[in-house]
């Protein structure tokens, strides 16, 4: 718990605030509507109220306060009589927005001088659009003087002073238009009339850009902090206006811990009988959002790892937000958001746990498929709108948004449901875009299929960066390992070469498996037991896993010899993965030649070494064999460097070529392959002995792989052009197997 001086001084506005209170305590007493004029403007109840308010002003003395205070009682929230608790309490909403709003605005005086100055227009933000309705109460009850009027429409003409209040709400969907329509027309409206103008702008609005030029920038709500906190309970749990601070301030979470708890959270506490008792009941919220925040959340990026683009631009971005908050740079010169795709299980809701944690702000989750389970559209926008707004009401933060893939494409024409997908992307964007005019915010995707996004989404300025999620590298693994394994001091490598090659889902998966068999055979459970019960499972491999270190070094060698940068190989329980980077091209048809050679060198190097091919180059279409023969497709039909010639014939189909095109792909395939074997010839005893070692190690990294390959001659890259096609990527993944691909 973070220490508070004793008693430390309180702000100016709290005066303001407690008289805002007064006033609409008074208002909900009268029931004509009509404020008590000898409570409130009797020079003697002011001058009683203003006593009141010091913050020593007590009745009783030290001794009888100490007396109580170990007894449990706040003698400082005791009236005479010995009540604890004031004759009348506004709700705890209600009080709480006016105390904010006092907060904001932080005296009588600044009101009239700012809000209610002549020809004044403030805009009001940082707060939800169910709040909306209390702040109009406020501005009616107790904020505004006692001569002024509130009025929010247009064809009233109050008598007197007013104060107008216009409230920015839209649609989603199709009506959205017409709301915005008729909101551009009410402001300009309030802005021909002479009286003050107060427009309300919550969370996930905005304004016209017509107007919201001209209008000044807004002011925002004061969040709830431990003053306001303070000053409700001497509201709402004191007969005196007083409370037992000594005692209640030391056990308050601070504000940044305030800002992880949700209006439950606060409303349960205040229900407590005593400020002891809310402060501890806010004090175990805070603990328990923080625990069920925990586990993989807790780590940071240091913890878990990582050299992938993906791990290094999560740090970059974190790196940026701390210049962002010491002043070092603007908001709008950082990169703001980033989508992470890759397989299921690789770890990307940890990486954006792991960039909150690091950056010390607090972690908003949504995805599609919760917004999605709320019903009908309807439903489903408003759980997406109220996901943003909570983000900007915790800033700054971190916003990760899983399963993006869910709200489809709008370029998606083929069934019915177009219409929906429109309106989802629709409103996402908006809402994307309303998010990143806020500072302090990093937005983070995830998305298992990144090709079913729609563009709009993707493009820089909504989603700046795009990395994939790698598999884990043996380093990784070993971290988890050492989690699970904390006091053991054991040799942990053995296990983590075992687990190489599988998502930190499957390992975590793996890890409970053991346990639990550990637990059911009454045996401890150490890395011996694991590595047991994977030395199992590995025996019935190795004949598989030589033939597959064979075909991914066979893609490792070709590719190093054509100058290509190899980043990692390793093996997995579905196969082997290859990454590497591919220089750029210039698009002639010798660099489709040498991407085919690299393509089919794993099926070429089998052959070479055991005088058979497996399956293992084929399968899905992103299998070796697949890309191959996409490119070789690509030549003759949609880049003109094939039989075609100068000619666009469009994608290909496989299912429906001729005759004569399955044979010439045939040909073209078979020499792909023969020109990798005979590359790969002169190195048939470095490739053996590369696999063997790649058997028992199960993964190189970049520099392990330089190692092997350094003393190789490489041949001179790909020809430089003065354009390069759009089919040549710069990244690729070459894997053995189709379920790896």
């Amino acid at each position: 718990m973070t220490q508070f001086p004793l008693h430390s001084p309180r702000p100016a506005w709290v005066s303001f605030g407690k008289q805002v209170l007064r006033r609409m305590i008074s208002d909900q007493n009268n029931a004509a509507g009509k404020r008590d004029a000898a409570f409130q403007d009797h020079p003697r109840s002011k001058l009683l109220n203003a006593l009141n308010d010091l913050p020593g002003a007590q009745h009783r003395d030290s001794a009888e306060l100490e007396q109580l205070r170990e007894s449990g009682i706040d003698g400082w929230a005791l009236d005479d009589q010995g009540h604890s608790r004031p004759a009348t309490v506004l709700p705890p909403s209600r009080s709480l927005i006016a105390l904010r709003l006092a907060a904001t605005f932080t005296s009588s005086r600044n009101v009239l001088d700012t809000l209610l100055a002549p020809g004044a227009v403030t805009v009001l933000s940082g707060f939800r659009t169910a709040d909306a309705d209390q702040i109009l109460a406020t501005y009616r009850c107790g904020l505004l003087p006692e001569d002024w009027k509130v009025t929010t429409r247009g064809d009233e003409q109050p008598r007197g002073q007013a104060l107008r209040i216009i409230q920015v709400t839209t649609s989603t969907g199709t009506s959205r238009t017409g709301d915005l329509y008729r909101l551009e027309r009410n402001l300009c409206e309030a802005l021909q009339q002479p009286c003050a103008l107060l427009v309300l702008l919550p969370h996930g609005e905005s304004i016209p850009d017509s107007l919201a030029a001209g209008l000044p920038d807004p002011v925002k709500l004061e969040p709830l902090n431990r003053d306001i906190l303070i000053t409700q309970m001497e509201h709402s749990h004191s007969a005196t206006g007083k409370i037992d601070r000594e005692t209640v301030e030391p056990l308050i979470p601070d504000d940044g811990a305030l800002s992880l708890l949700g209006d439950p959270d606060i409303l349960l506490a205040l229900r407590a009988p005593d400020t002891r008792g809310v402060a501890e009941r806010l004090a175990a919220a805070v603990s328990r959002t923080r625990r069920h925040a925990g586990g993989v959340r807790t780590l940071t990026l240091e913890a878990i790892g990582g050299t992938s683009p993906a791990h290094e631009a999560a740090a970059d971005l974190v790196a940026d937000l701390h210049r962002w908050q010491r002043g070092e740079i603007e908001w709008s010169d950082m990169s703001r958001s980033l989508l992470i795709h890759g397989e299921p299980g690789t770890g990307k809701t940890v990486l954006a746990a792991a960039i909150a944690a690091s950056a010390g702000v607090p972690l908003i989750q949504g995805s599609f498929g919760a917004w999605q389970a709320r019903g009908h559209l309807g439903d489903m926008l408003a759980a997406m709108l109220a996901c943003f707004q909570d983000t900007k009401s915790c800033k700054p933060c971190v916003l990760f948004i899983d399963e993006i893939d869910s709200c489809g494409s709008r370029a998606d024409t083929g069934d019915r449901n177009q219409a929906y997908r429109q309106q989802v992307v629709n409103e996402f964007l908006r809402q994307i875009d309303l998010l990143h005019r806020e500072e302090g915010i990093l937005l983070i995707g995830a998305t298992n299929f990144p090709g079913k996004i729609d563009p709009a989404i993707l493009r820089p300025g909504r989603f700046d960066l795009h990395h994939e999620m790698p598999l884990p590298t043996r380093q990784q693994i070993l971290v988890m390992l050492e989690r699970a394994f904390p006091d053991s001091g054991q040799d942990l490598l053995p296990l983590s070469r075992n687990l190489t090659g599988q998502t930190p889902a499957v390992i975590d998966a793996r890890i409970r498996e053991a346990r639990a068999r550990a637990r059911r055979q009454g045996r401890s459970f150490d890395p011996g037991f694991l590595e047991q019960v994977l030395d199992q499972e590995q025996r019935y491999r190795s004949r598989l896993d030589e033939r597959i270190a064979v075909h991914e070094c066979g893609h490792v060698i070709s590719a190093w010899l054509y100058g290509e940068e190899i980043k990692r190989v390793c093996l997995c329980p579905t196969g082997g993965l290859t990454e590497r980077s591919a220089p750029p091209g210039a698009g002639l048809e010798a660099d489709f030649d040498r991407r085919m050679t690299i393509h089919l060198a794993g099926r070429a190097a089998e052959r070479l070494v055991f005088g058979t091919i497996s399956a293992g180059a084929g399968g899905s279409a992103a299998s070796d064999l697949a890309r191959a023969a996409q490119l070789s497709l690509a030549m003759d039909y949609e880049l003109g460097l094939g039989i075609h010639g100068n000619a666009w014939l469009g994608t290909p189909d496989f299912a429906r070529l001729t005759a004569e095109e399955r044979k010439r792909l045939q040909e073209r395939l078979d020499h792909a392959e023969d020109c990798a074997r005979a590359l790969l010839y002169p190195h048939r005893h470095l490739l053996r002995e590369m696999a063997l070692v790649l058997t028992r190690e199960r993964e190189f990294d970049a520099s392990a792989i330089k190692s092997w390959l350094q003393p190789l001659p490489r041949k001179p890259g790909p020809d430089e052009g003065p354009e390069r096609t759009g089919d040549d990527n710069s990244n690729e993944a070459t894997a053995f197997g189709a379920s790896s691909g």
